[in-house]
């Protein structure tokens, strides 16, 4: 078999997701964690894993009629950057990422939802395919969406300008092995500028988006704060609400923005 070096397909699938056109719904949430593709199966109908390769699995299915696909996306943009592009090229009208964050601000909870409006672009991938003046923002009718499926499940939430970084350690502050390679005000320079949280995908996610005309946003359960120094051990129980907010939000943004 023949396979294009510039741009390679396999039996007509995705060369890392391992799908192709018709596999997925319009909207795709995308979780970070592999393992948490699967824990849809209990909240969606008909909902299986069709692919899994690498750090990608993609489960799909239906929530309350309305097609809904799970990719997982690694850590970071350049993972995330491959499976954004080609969820795109498949047919994906919204991709919406849902993951973790570490908060900057002490009076946002561990267990409270963060949704990104924008980011900083600090994540790298981005860079080559867009200057840096050019923003990373969350499209208006996915953060419609958020806010009132988090409004419905009665949840503290927040919204603002994340700093999506291509670091764990370094890039939030954090020593490696001992050793400090961060400036001492790293987490001052981003609290200085109301950044509300930090992550690491949302910044590719937005800004492919804009460029490719396809609506994005972000919703993040908090298991971190950096002000108070608390990290949330159990994250499950959050992670599924979660979940389960995301769901409720592509619910309301079928009705409202893709059935017209």
């Amino acid at each position: 078999m023949k396979v294009s070096a510039e741009n390679p397909k396999f039996n007509g699938k995705a060369p890392h997701l391992l799908i192709e056109k018709g596999d997925i719904g319009e909207v795709v949430l995308l979780p970070g964690n592999p393992d948490r593709v699967k824990m849809f199966e209990d909240l969606c109908d008909d909902y299986k894993i069709i692919a899994s390769n690498r750090e990608y699995t993609v489960g799909t299915g239906t929530y309350k009629g309305y097609p809904i696909s799970v990719c997982s996306t690694g850590i970071g943009g350049p993972s995330a950057e491959i499976a954004v592009i080609e969820l795109i090229e498949l047919g994906a009208k919204a991709l919406i990422r849902i993951g973790g964050t570490g908060v900057l601000k002490k009076e946002i909870k561990c267990g409270d939802m963060v949704i990104t409006t924008g980011a900083m672009r600090l994540g790298g991938s981005t860079n080559f395919y867009a200057p840096a003046e050019y923003p990373a923002i969350a499209s208006y009718e996915v953060i419609d969406c958020l806010i009132d499926a988090c409004k419905e499940a009665g949840v503290d939430y927040w919204k603002g300008i994340s700093a999506s970084i291509g670091s764990f350690f370094a890039g939030q502050g954090r020593p490696a092995n001992g050793k400090t390679f961060h400036d001492k005000d790293t987490i001052d320079k981003y609290k200085n500028l109301n950044i509300i949280n930090m992550e690491m995908e949302s910044e590719t996610i937005l800004t492919l988006g804009s460029l490719f005309d396809i609506f994005t946003g972000t919703l993040c359960a908090v298991h971190a704060n950096r002000e108070t120094d608390e990290w949330l051990y159990d994250f499950g129980p959050a992670q599924m609400q979660m979940n389960k907010i995301a769901l409720e939000a592509v619910v309301l943004f079928y009705k409202r923005y893709l059935s017209k």
